[in-house]
């Protein structure tokens, strides 16, 4: 893919036309440092969806999963989130299969904190004993020997988050985490956390049909935390949106590409992690890092 918006003059269709090209230098260039030392490219992967249906068990195509994962790589991606949750495991256990040994600076962000009983189920566990055998097995699976980003996937409200969180500490401190996020909180919940150890990230969803977190991501810009919006175009829901449709067609470009773009010119602490199944609707994304907004174009997107 070329850079630019000459890239996408012939729409999402034709970018898929020929066989796969570099990724758009921007999709490069746009760089967060999580933690302040550790630079991330700000449009990473979700890798959620190379899990079977429903997020349980393994992908109906294994080596399809793979793909997805190498070619998000080779296109310059160089932030992969998931968590022990997905599969359970099965993401992570991908993720060492297709990437190990992993290229240098590959940043393999998880968590822990959700267990899964059943198919379309998540219950938050956050006994600190839990926490502490979550880490050990991420760790194991991965093929890693620290984990650059562990976030904390969910507060449980059976468990005082300073108990939970003191688990992680300890782990740093036992040199398996890098650094620590957390995830779907708020700011008060970020400043709670903040007094006992050292916050770098906040995932939670966000997405321009749902700005629920809003207040959180005008905190992390004040504190200078990076913000991994999942569902960032929407999920199963989708985006419906006139004016969105609108300017994605005067773009040439997709609904979702165009909401990704909207998400990487809101804010310079926007760590977006789109996910997918599919190598084209990766390469998609991917692309969406080269699409420009005006500034009046993107007011105009933002009142959708």
């Amino acid at each position: 893919m070329a850079g630019g918006a000459a890239l996408f003059a012939g729409g999402s269709r034709a970018i898929f036309a020929a066989a796969p090209t570099p990724a758009p230098t921007s999709a490069v260039s746009s760089i967060w440092k999580l933690g302040g030392d550790l630079p991330v490219n700000r449009l990473g992967f979700g890798a959620m969806r190379i899990t079977g249906d429903g997020v349980w068990g393994w992908p109906a195509d294994r080596e399809n999963a793979r793909k997805v994962l190498r070619r998000a790589v080779d296109l310059g991606v160089n932030l992969i989130d998931t968590a022990d949750a997905y599969g359970p495991e099965v993401s992570e256990l991908l993720i060492a299969e297709a990437l190990h040994p992993y290229r240098k600076g590959l940043v393999i962000a998880t968590k822990g904190g959700l267990t899964r009983p059943g198919p379309g189920q998540w219950v938050p566990n956050g006994r600190p004993e839990y926490l502490k055998q979550c880490v050990d097995k991420s760790l194991k699976r991965l093929k890693l020997e620290r984990i650059d980003l562990y976030q904390l996937h969910r507060v449980d409200p059976k468990v005082p988050m300073e108990e939970s969180l003191g688990a992680l500490k300890e782990s740093q401190q036992a040199g398996k985490i890098r650094h620590v996020g957390l995830s779907e909180v708020a700011p008060d919940e970020i400043e709670r956390a903040r007094k006992l150890l050292p916050i770098v990230s906040v995932q939670n969803q966000y997405n321009i049909g749902n700005r629920k977190w809003e207040k959180t991501l005008v905190y992390c810009e004040k504190e200078q935390l990076g913000f991994m919006p999942w569902s960032p175009v929407g999920g199963n829901r989708g985006l419906n949106s006139e004016r969105l449709e609108a300017a994605a067609k005067d773009h040439g470009v997709s609904v979702y590409q165009l909401a990704l773009a909207w998400l990487l010119q809101r804010s310079p602490v926007m760590l977006p992690i789109p996910g997918t199944s599919s190598v084209a609707h990766l390469e998609e994304n991917v692309a969406a890092a080269a699409v420009k907004l005006s500034p009046a174009e993107w007011k105009t997107i933002d009142r959708s």
